[in-house]
This record gives structure tokens, C-alpha cells and sequence, in this order.
């Protein structure tokens, strides 16, 4: 299992269309149905900060990669509607109730 927490801060006038994308996204995801992943988006208090948690059952590929809308939608979240650098931390999961 490999956990990883991504940070991002969005430019206000993009955080629209960030969270409209990122329900296609996930639309595309639920019908793909990808084995091997967990994934998701949080908004925090500020409407501007996101955080994307991923847990990759092989560290050494992502299956979400294989799709169209996951790989347009971090070009334009590496690209357009960033405030700041992106930031990645591994985490290491202590303990657990259905979310990893």
C-alpha cells in the first residue's frame, strides 16, 4: 500500500472550475471502476486548498493514469489553476476504519 497526500492551493478565480472537472473526473473513474486505487478530493476551510489522497495497492503504477480525464485534469491542476507548487507527502497509515 502506497498512501499519498497531495496539497494543492487554487487560484480563486479556477476553484469552479477545478471542482466541475473534478465530478467528471470522478464520473469517468466510477465507470471505468479501476482496480488497485483509492482516491479522493477535499476542500478545506479556506475554498481554496485542496487535499488529493491516493492509495496505490502497487506503488509502481497508477491505474487512474491509464485514463483521458485523470491525466487532463493534473495537466491543467499542474498548469492553470495552481497558486503555488504542488505538494506531495507519503503518509504512513497507523490504523483504520474503511478509508485505506
Amino acid at each position: 500500500m502506497s498512501v499519498r497526500m497531495f496539497r494543492a492551493r487554487i487560484r480563486p478565480e479556477k476553484t469552479a472550475e477545478m471542482e466541475a472537472a473534478g465530478k467528471e473526473l470522478f464520473a469517468a473513474i466510477e465507470a471505468a471502476q479501476p482496480q488497485g486505487v483509492r482516491y479522493t478530493w477535499c476542500r478545506l476551510q479556506d475554498d481554496e486548498t485542496y487535499l488529493l489522497l491516493v492509495d496505490l495497492e502497487d506503488d509502481t503504477r497508477n491505474p487512474l493514469a491509464a485514463l483521458s480525464a485523470f491525466t487532463d485534469v493534473m495537466a491543467e491542476l499542474k498548469g492553470d489553476w495552481i497558486a503555488e507548487p504542488l505538494t506531495m507527502e507519503q503518509l504512513t497509515p497507523i490504523g483504520s476504519y474503511r478509508l485505506f
